[in-house]
Order: C-alpha cells, then sequence, then structure tokens
C-alpha cells in the first residue's frame, strides 16, 4: 500500500527504516521483547481462560451460559470497531516518515468512529427491545477492547511496543479483580462493569501518547488510501468474529442454548494459540511490509500462498468431517474437553489459511482486495453451515461451521488469485 500513500502525496519509506518506526530492534534485545509481547498478550489470554473456568464454578451454568452467550454474540462488535485498523496501521506507518502524525490521527478515526456507531447502536436498540444492563454492558466491552487493540498497535507501529507489555498487566489485574468479585457474589453484570471501567481508563490513558496530528482528518488524498486499506484489511477479521458470533446466535435460536457455556469455555481455551500465532504475525508485520514493498516480493509470496491454498482445499475437508465426527460421538463423556479438542484439531486449517491471508494482505492492492472476496463468502460460508450444522449436531457443528468458512475461504481464494501466482 505505500505506492499508493506516494502517489497520495505521503512520501514512502527508502533506504533502512528510521530507528523510531523500528518495532523488532537488533541484537539480544530483539528476543526479550519479543517474548515480552507475548506474554504480555498471552498473559491476558490464560486469564481470561483461568477466569472463564471460575466464573463457571461461582456462577453454575445458567448463570455462566448467559454470561457466554453474550460475550461470545459481541465477539464481531470487537473486531468491528479494530476495523482492519491495527493491520492497515502496522503495515502502512513503516513506510511513512514525514506524516506519521497525521496517519496516526487517520487511522484513530477510522476506529473511534465505527466504535461510537457501534455503541450508539447497541445502546439504542437495547433500550428500545429492553434487553438486560449485562447485554449493554458486553456490547460497549467490546467497543472498548477494539478500539484498545488498535491504540497497542499504534504504539507498537511507532516504536512503543513497551506500552503494549503494560496495558495487557492492567487486563490482567482487571481480569483478576472481576473474577475475585464474582467468588465473592459479583453477578455477570458487575463483572462486566469492573471490565469495562479498566478498558475505559486504558484507552484514555494511550491516546494522548499518539502525537496524533488532526490535520490528516482533512487530507482526502491521506485519508481515502487509508480507509480503503483498513476496510480491506478488516474482511479476515469481521469474516472470522462474524463466524463466532453467528454460532452463538445460531445456537440460541436453535434451542441449543445451554451448550454455549461448554463451548465459549472451549473456543476462549483452544484460541490461546490461535491467538498468540496472529498477534506473533502482528509484531513481525511491519518489517514484512517492508520487506515485500522494497524487493517487489509479492508475485512469490502469491505463489507461495497459492501452494498453501491448494493444500488447504484438498485435505482440509476430510479432516474437518472425521474430527467433526469424532467430537459428536463423543461430546457427552466431556463437553468442554472434546469441544477443545475439535477446535485444536482444526488449528491447521486455521493457521493455515492465517499464513496466507498474512502474505496476501502485505502484498499488491490486487491480492488484498483478493484476500477481501475470499473472507466474504468465507463469512458466508460459515454462516450456511452454522445453520445445517449447529441444530444437526449442536456445539461441535458450530466449530466445524468455523473451520468450514476458512475452507471455503481458501477454495476462493484459489480460484481468483491470478493464474501466474497459482
Amino acid at each position: 500500500m505505500g505506492p499508493e500513500l506516494a502517489a497520495a502525496g505521503a512520501p514512502a519509506a527508502t533506504g533502512p527504516p528510521p530507528a523510531s518506526s523500528s518495532l523488532l530492534p537488533r541484537g539480544a534485545i530483539r528476543g526479550r521483547l519479543i517474548l515480552s509481547l507475548l506474554a504480555g498478550r498471552g498473559g491476558y489470554r490464560v486469564a481470561t481462560v483461568l477466569s472463564n473456568v471460575l466464573l463457571l464454578a461461582a456462577w453454575g451454568e445458567a448463570g455462566f451460559a448467559g454470561y457466554a452467550l453474550v460475550m461470545g454474540g459481541f465477539t464481531a462488535v470487537l473486531y468491528l470497531t479494530a476495523f482492519g485498523v491495527e493491520k492497515s496501521a502496522l503495515t502502512l506507518l513503516p513506510r511513512v516518515r514525514r506524516v506519521r502524525g497525521e496517519l496516526t490521527a487517520v487511522f484513530v478515526a477510522l476506529s473511534a468512529g465505527p466504535g461510537l456507531l457501534a455503541l450508539i447502536g447497541i445502546g439504542g436498540y437495547g433500550l428500545a427491545t429492553g434487553k438486560p444492563p449485562m447485554w449493554l454492558l458486553a456490547g460497549a466491552l467490546a467497543v472498548g477492547l477494539g478500539l484498545n487493540q488498535v491504540l497497542v498497535g499504534l504504539h507498537r507501529a511507532l516504536g512503543r511496543p513497551w506500552r503494549d507489555v503494560a496495558n495487557h498487566g492492567v487486563l490482567v489485574a482487571a481480569v483478576a479483580a472481576a473474577t475475585g468479585g464474582a467468588l465473592l457474589g459479583l453477578g455477570p453484570t458487575g463483572v462486566l462493569a469492573v471490565l469495562l471501567t479498566a478498558v475505559a481508563v486504558l484507552d484514555l490513558a494511550l491516546l494522548p501518547g499518539l502525537a496524533a496530528r488532526p490535520r490528516g482528518l482533512r487530507r482526502p488524498a491521506m485519508l481515502r488510501p487509508a480507509a480503503g486499506t483498513a476496510v480491506l484489511m478488516s474482511a479476515g477479521e469481521l469474516a472470522a468474529a462474524g463466524t463466532v458470533s453467528a454460532v452463538f446466535l445460531v445456537l440460541d435460536h436453535t434451542g441449543r442454548a445451554g451448550q454455549s457455556g461448554p463451548l465459549y469455555l472451549a473456543v476462549s481455551a483452544s484460541a490461546l494459540l490461535a491467538n498468540a500465532f496472529g498477534y506473533l504475525l502482528r509484531i513481525v508485520q511491519p518489517h514484512v511490509s517492508l520487506a515485500l514493498h522494497r524487493s517487489r516480493a509479492e508475485r512469490p509470496a502469491a505463489r507461495r500462498a497459492a501452494r498453501g491454498l491448494r493444500l488447504l482445499a484438498l485435505a482440509g475437508p476430510p479432516w474437518v468431517v472425521a474430527a467433526t465426527a469424532t467430537a459428536a460421538w463423543g461430546y457427552d463423556r466431556g463437553p468442554a474437553v472434546v469441544l477443545g479438542g475439535l477446535y485444536l484439531a482444526c488449528l491447521p486449517v486455521f493457521f493455515g489459511l492465517g499464513s496466507v491471508n498474512f502474505l496476501l494482505e502485505n502484498g499488491d492492492r490486487h491480492t488484498l482486495r483478493r484476500t477481501a472476496i475470499g473472507s466474504a463468502t468465507g463469512l458466508a460460508g460459515a454462516v450456511l453451515a452454522a445453520l445445517v450444522l449447529v441444530p444437526w449436531l449442536g456445539a461441535p457443528g458450530a466449530i466445524a461451521a468455523m473451520a468450514t468458512g476458512d475452507l471455503v475461504h481458501a477454495a476462493v481464494l484459489l480460484l481468483i488469485l491470478p493464474r501466474r501466482s497459482a
């Protein structure tokens, strides 16, 4: 996307990236920094998983099922707020020098704008339909977490990765405090209020350090390419999050809402690896983006992606069918454990498509556009699969629908990538 910004008046980076833009310092610090970033984000994910187990013990299955349903249902809202902005910032900011403040302001607005609209929509719909406070708080928390993800991503892209580590340390403390409150009698509404307060404070604390220059919002030549890149890069995350939200909604509307608790536990626990993998890709994204941009290596990257797509399209379907059948057969023996095993069995599909998307999203505008098309069709495939598999198989069908969406995405990409790449 560097060429688009350069053509629009934002100079592309040439030569070695300036020291302030480098996320990964050279030498021994690089390893310590990566480990610290992974430990911060991973600690938060582990704390969340342990919290869910303790919340289940504190509230019982019925109380936790309601909490799991709203948290799972609002997954898409979190990524709507992130809106592909983090990935877009990590791709574009390292490629420019003199207009970083203006571009940073654009990215903050691209996240805060949809977040504010989502808050208004959630509040209006909730009040009009008489939704409980827990529903409203869960929606606001999803918006706040999405904005938080963007803000720490901007700090990383601007050479301040340790703020990401500190941010997630505070989130771990907030999760621990909320969980301790639940064990002492605090209900789901109180737990969500504690978490929302912590996230709101963090977001407000992260904003001043970005030194964003609002005049970038008045420059259409900068706003348009940044917004266009963010929209295209949001497709994959929105599709994945939309799939999760969809399977929980289908569970709720097919009389299987009681299975939302085991499903939420299994997905949140098993997603630790997937989230760590995705976050590792974000850490190295600025350098990968610069390397592809400078060496004009988009076409070789697309060819490597095509080889991975062929493997997914051929080996993925029978593998997912076999794993799902096994999970459905053994579901009653231990729902959460069986669902976690099914999710882990599907990780090669999730990781494989994630790697392909990473290469294509950091390539040129054409491969990015095709990735967005694949994400949209993958989401449609996942929703259709959920409408069939969830009523038939319950929670195992929900995870199978997630994997099916990725396989549809892979198949569509294989069809629409240029033949010189495939």
